[in-house]
């Protein structure tokens, strides 16, 4: 059974505006469902599991830009019939640490070595990170995440706009010389912004949520996403 959401008689205002986060992850769906409500009631979320998807995309590009474009336009191409209006969501995040030169960057989520075929865990990936930076002087760091947003919203024209763009938040902090904290994911336990004596792990969801590096992109994507409601003549 497809999902639509088909406009109404008179042709301009839609029913619903499907927002869906092009992403497998779970963790990063717990974090960015409760930021995304509340722009508008039009906005209905979904997952790619609530859509019945797992694409398997290769993140091929250079950029963390190019990644978190590459993934909106395969998924939107996966369900952009299944909507008349929607929003495509995607994100690709890295940690680029100065001792590194930059790295692992692109490459965060798969820096681990770990034999052909498999997948580097959060653990193995932190793990081979502090390693690294075993004798390192200079800790700083910085988490940046760009988010990139394709799909199509109604216009007063009745023809529908078409959307591809991107933001990007950023967070700056220093790696810490231990592990600390059980919450968060990936390189939370490692990861302490500026500012704070806690780590990702240490602090909770909701104070996460409001000064990360996700935090911030989402929000300038809700703020952009409002903006172009507005263009369209939506509340």
């Amino acid at each position: 059974m497809s999902i639509e959401n088909p406009r109404e008689s008179s042709g301009v205002t839609p029913l619903s505006i499907a927002v869906v986060l092009a992403t497998g992850n779970r963790d990063k769906v717990r974090e960015l469902q409760p930021m995304l409500k509340g722009i508008s009631p039009l906005l209905k979320l979904f997952s790619l599991a609530d859509l019945g998807l797992s694409p398997e995309i290769e993140e091929s590009e250079l950029t963390l830009e190019g990644n978190a474009c590459l993934k909106a336009s395969v998924v939107f191409s996966l369900v952009e019939t299944r909507f008349t209006w929607l929003i495509v969501l995607s994100d690709d995040t890295g940690l680029e640490v100065e001792a590194l030169d930059g790295a692992p960057g692109v490459r965060s989520a798969r820096f681990a070595p770990v034999p052909d075929g498999s997948s580097p865990s959060y653990e193995d990936n932190v793990r081979h990170l502090m390693t690294l930076m075993t004798d390192a002087l200079n800790r700083s760091a910085r988490f940046r995440t760009v988010i990139a947003m394709k799909g199509r919203l109604p216009s007063p024209d009745g023809k529908g706009k078409e959307i591809d763009e991107t933001v990007e938040g950023r967070i700056d902090g220093r790696i810490t010389t231990t592990l600390r904290g059980a919450g968060g994911f990936g390189y939370d336990p490692v990861f302490m912004p500026s500012g704070l004596e806690k780590t990702f792990a240490e602090i909770g969801l909701e104070e996460k949520n409001r000064i990360s590096h996700r935090a911030l992109a989402v929000i300038k994507a809700t703020e952009r996403i409002q903006s172009l409601l507005d263009q369209s003549g939506i509340s």
